[in-house]
Parts: C-alpha cells; sequence; structure tokens
C-alpha cells in the first residue's frame, strides 16, 4: 500500500551542513559583539525602538 521512500545519501548531510553554517553565522555575531568599540555599543544602545 505504501511504498519506502528512497534517501539519496547526499541527503544524510544536510542536517550536519545546516547546523554548521547556524553555528558560524552564530559565531560571527558574537565574535563582532565582543570587537564592538564601547563608543559604537553606547551609540547602539540610545536608538529608539518604536517609530511612534
Amino acid at each position: 500500500m505504501f511504498r519506502n521512500v528512497i534517501y539519496e545519501a547526499w541527503l544524510n548531510w544536510v542536517p550536519y551542513v545546516s547546523f554548521g553554517i547556524t553555528g558560524a553565522v552564530f559565531l560571527l555575531f558574537v565574535f563582532r559583539a565582543m570587537g564592538l568599540q564601547k563608543e559604537r555599543a553606547d551609540e547602539l544602545a540610545r536608538l529608539p525602538l518604536d517609530d511612534e
């Protein structure tokens, strides 16, 4: 009644590649935030969050 779905071998790597890309982007943001100068961080902290 139901047929088995046959996956290609490369489909097993998709979760690992996705996790790696997500982790790399996260680490990029962390390193950029750690290297941010104090004056720029203070400037960004004073930005208004809503434009009403």
